[in-house]
């Protein structure tokens, strides 16, 4: 049986004619707009790093670990609008020496690894960027890896370089009294009848300011971390795993430079929780962070601080403040006591180029460790130490 569906031609001319100017005065409002300079243009971006970084640690605690390699993010970007940008390209991750790779994440927050390789770890990039106001910015897809400005217990500075591109959506608000940074990264999706769990990584980041004078602000910085395990479809459920990591604190600085000088003292309570990790033998944990940051001449850069924590477990961050061993099975530590000391010098030259040079210093106080079986050793003053050099360079062409 055929069946015909016909249409007044009259009527099919006038639908074109309306969609055909819906669609003229569309395009002709935003590429015709007051801010037609800032919109229609076509840019390519070659964003990149090559790194050498060397983690000399030794010990229960932490297993040291080089990181050789080259990071590369070619991508077009589009200015649909003075307020819309568009990007797609790739983002490729190469370890000198490497033959394979873990088929899910180089470098991640989740223990995604398994026996599964690829030879190359190359990632699409997409993203979509609104600015709604000059305080106000939406980012969909790819994410920058950024930090979100987090400290280093929250946030391990390497993910930077070797992790995989964020992906979810990210909204900045930057005004004048204060900033915040909410995020969602989703790790692993899950399908119908899939019995992998969804996984996800969400937080909020910011600090509210308090403007002493001209020269000195206080500020109330605020982070919040949550990594989601677990979800459900239409036919599979999965039990849920959240793990939490929270801080608060005050902090000062200075607006404008003092003997050549920026300074930033900060204090920070954090917190550790979670609920249904089988992995970790404590629910809830806390520690104290104070730090100091100076930058001179807008080169060199100092951090020294110290963290004092009991059963807190960092889900972004640095192992170096965990009570969790991330090299024996079941060890744990009563307190872990670090003193950390970073120096660093940046070298500008023309192009859009970095050089990076960084050196840290932890020096570990004694501490107790209890194994998995209720054994217990005593661990001295011990110092580990980290080296490295990074070249990134970010350079802009434009197409069109």
């Amino acid at each position: 049986m055929k069946i015909e569906i016909s249409m007044n031609s009259k009527l099919t001319h006038s639908l074109a004619i309306v969609c055909a100017s819906i669609i003229f005065n569309f395009q002709f409002s935003i590429f015709n707009s007051a801010h037609a300079q800032d919109s229609n243009r076509l840019f390519l971006h070659v964003d990149g790093s090559t790194f050498f970084i060397d983690n000399e640690y030794f010990g229960d605690r932490l297993s040291g670990y080089t990181l050789p390699g080259f990071v590369l993010q070619p991508k077009v970007e589009w200015n649909l609008h003075d307020k819309v940008t568009l990007s797609g390209g790739l983002h490729w991750l190469y370890y000198w020496g490497a033959r394979d790779y873990p088929a899910t994440t180089a470098y991640g927050a989740y223990p995604l690894y398994d026996s599964i390789s690829r030879p190359m770890h190359i990632l699409p990039w997409l993203q979509a960027k609104i600015q709604f106001t000059p305080q106000i910015r939406l980012k969909m897809g790819c994410l920058d890896n950024s930090g979100h400005r987090l400290p280093l217990p929250l946030y391990n500075d390497e993910l930077q370089l070797v992790g995989d591109p964020e992906a979810g959506f990210e909204l900045e608000v930057n005004g004048r009294w204060f900033n915040v940074d909410i995020w969602a990264d989703w790790r692993e999706y899950i399908w119908d009848r899939n019995p992998v769990p969804e996984r996800f990584t969400a937080g909020l980041s910011g600090k509210l300011y308090h403007f002493i004078n001209d020269f000195w602000s206080v500020y109330l910085p605020l982070h919040f971390v949550v990594q989601h395990e677990g979800g459900q479809n239409m036919s599979v459920s999965h039990n849920i795993n959240n793990n939490f990591n929270a801080a608060a604190g005050l902090g000062i600085s200075n607006e404008y430079p003092v003997f050549n000088c920026y300074f930033d003292l900060s204090c920070r309570v954090m917190w550790y929780h979670q609920n249904g990790n089988a992995d970790v033998p404590f629910s809830q944990g806390w520690g104290i962070y104070p730090e100091l940051q100076m930058e001179f001449n807008e080169s060199w850069f100092l951090l020294a601080s110290y963290w004092h924590g009991k059963d807190f477990v960092p889900l972004l961050g640095s192992w170096h403040f965990s009570n969790l061993s991330a090299n024996s099975a079941g060890l744990t530590f009563d307190r872990t006591r670090v003193a950390t000391l970073s120096v660093g010098w940046k070298w500008y030259p023309p192009h859009s180029c970095i050089l990076t040079l960084k050196g840290i210093l932890y020096h570990y106080l004694p501490s107790t460790g209890t194994f998995a079986d209720g054994t217990t050793q005593e661990y001295g003053h011990r110092n580990q130490f980290s080296v490295g050099v990074t070249f990134s360079f970010i350079p802009i062409v434009r197409l069109y």
